[in-house]
């Protein structure tokens, strides 16, 4: 009978995945049931105990398809930020969420692994194309041609960076309105590095996910566009989120690299695009470029941090510049301290690749 069981659960888990591959970043909001959906990391793990499927928290809708999260995965309490220097510490009002996830934290089955190669050779890195009529693009090609900004050489802001999940924590606890353990410590540490070689920066950490987590990429469109007209000279906007992978027997993914001794959680690029004409997304080619060269960048300097760069059939908020990137540091079962050493990596790589803009 558990076998049988278990067969039945692979066969759901694979005709699942095969519905929802074209919907790249789809994860499982607390609070739901295992919901089968397409994996980002794009591959299957060994499991060791004959169930080799997991599963992911569910992306919050970002315009392209329709997906509701439900309440329970909703944080009870915030205080948005708002739009911070780069330079001083997040805010630190509110306290963990006690959600499904957090409360099981204590006895959480983590599994350490390095996402490895999988996709397309491209150079020294790889890229998932999840894409339904841009499956011949050449990327090789498109690397070789040069992103459409020119990073500016004065001061003034060159980078925003923002976060439409602004909650999104680590350490085994899926969400926090303490922005001092969220995605937002990942964000100061990308800032303060591309700061330190001259590049302007914006981190604006207002809270896009409460008090209601679906809707969260129009609002995070309107603090992007606010702060567009408010700093024109941005080239380059960066959405800072965490994923979540988690097996189906509960055990949570955490994907590590070491650089220089040190754990760092591995990071995922999401570059998107409009397959099929209707997203109005003519631009995206040029977000690409940039995330190919971003991609290069990180293989070169940091071997093994950046999991394959994900190309998908979706928007996510890129469609407003022509250097929009969508970037997943770590899991939730990273810790903090790993993805904000990632982020302190990350920054080092972009401002290179902006450095070489100039």
């Amino acid at each position: 009978m558990k076998n049988l069981a278990r067969r039945a659960a692979g066969f759901a888990a694979v005709l699942f995945t095969a519905v929802g591959a074209f919907c790249v970043a789809a994860r499982l909001p607390e609070g739901v049931g295992q919901k089968a959906a397409a994996a980002a990391a794009g591959f299957i793990l060994p499991a060791g105990n004959g169930d080799a499927f997991f599963y992911e928290e569910e992306e919050e809708d970002d315009g392209t398809v329709s997906s509701r999260a439900p309440a329970s995965s909703v944080p009870p309490a915030s205080s948005a930020a708002g739009v911070s220097p780069a330079s001083s510490a997040p805010s630190s009002s509110g306290s963990a969420v006690s959600s499904p996830a957090s409360s099981q934290a204590p006895n959480a089955k983590v599994l350490e692994l390095n996402i490895g190669n999988s996709g397309t050779g491209v150079a020294n890195f790889w890229v998932k194309n999840s894409t339904e009529k841009h499956g011949s693009i050449d990327f090789a090609k498109e690397l070789k041609t040069a992103p459409a900004l020119k990073a500016a050489t004065s001061g003034a802001p060159q980078v925003l960076i923002y976060h439409t999940h602004t909650t999104e924590s680590y350490d085994c606890v899926a969400r926090s309105t303490d922005l001092t353990k969220t995605v937002c410590v990942v964000g100061d540490a990308i800032a303060a590095k591309l700061q330190s070689a001259g590049v302007g920066v914006v981190h604006d950490k207002t809270v896009h996910d409460y008090p209601a987590y679906d809707g969260s990429y129009d609002r995070s469109k309107v603090t992007m566009q606010q702060d567009l007209k408010k700093y024109p000279s941005i080239r380059v906007t960066l959405d800072i989120h965490r994923d979540a992978m988690h097996r189906t027997d509960g055990t949570m993914l955490k994907p590590v690299a070491v650089v220089n001794g040190k754990k760092a959680a591995q990071l995922m690029i999401l570059a998107g695009c409009d397959d099929d004409g209707t997203l109005g997304f003519p631009n995206w080619q040029q977000n690409l470029r940039l995330a190919l060269r971003l991609q290069q960048q990180l293989s070169s300097d940091w071997p093994g941090v950046a999991r394959p760069l994900d190309f998908c059939a979706r928007r996510y908020n890129e469609d407003l510049t022509t250097g929009s990137l969508l970037i997943e540091v770590g899991t939730d079962a990273n810790t903090l301290s790993e993805s904000q050493y990632t982020g302190e990596l990350l920054g080092s790589s972009l401002a290179r690749v902006l450095t070489a803009l100039r």
